[in-house]
């Protein structure tokens, strides 16, 4: 099972190979905020990465037109789409 950190709030834990980071880091018993219910609309789930990038599962076209329309990239993602492959480190964007 990955682990997965989300430093913003100290949480750190396992996580079931294949969710994204956002449910991950609510079963750690946080929720990041996510106005269009994890649907990659909105972009106030967005976190930076700051280890195991390639952890996560590619970034998808929905996904990188909301990061090009908020002005990001990598190592930005939006914890709703990113699927957790192995460890990672995340923390906000805001």
């Amino acid at each position: 099972m990955p682990r997965v950190a989300y430093l913003s709030r100290g949480l750190s834990g396992r996580c079931i190979r294949g969710e994204s980071v956002l449910e991950a880091v609510r079963s750690m018993g946080y929720v990041i905020d996510h106005a269009c219910g994890g649907n990659a609309r909105c972009g106030t789930c967005c976190v930076r990465v700051l280890e195991g990038e390639l952890n996560l599962s590619p970034v998808g076209a929905e996904e990188a037109a909301m990061l090009r329309e908020l002005g990001l990239g990598s190592p930005h993602r939006l914890s709703c789409q990113a699927k957790v492959l192995g460890d990672v480190v995340v923390v906000s964007a805001a």
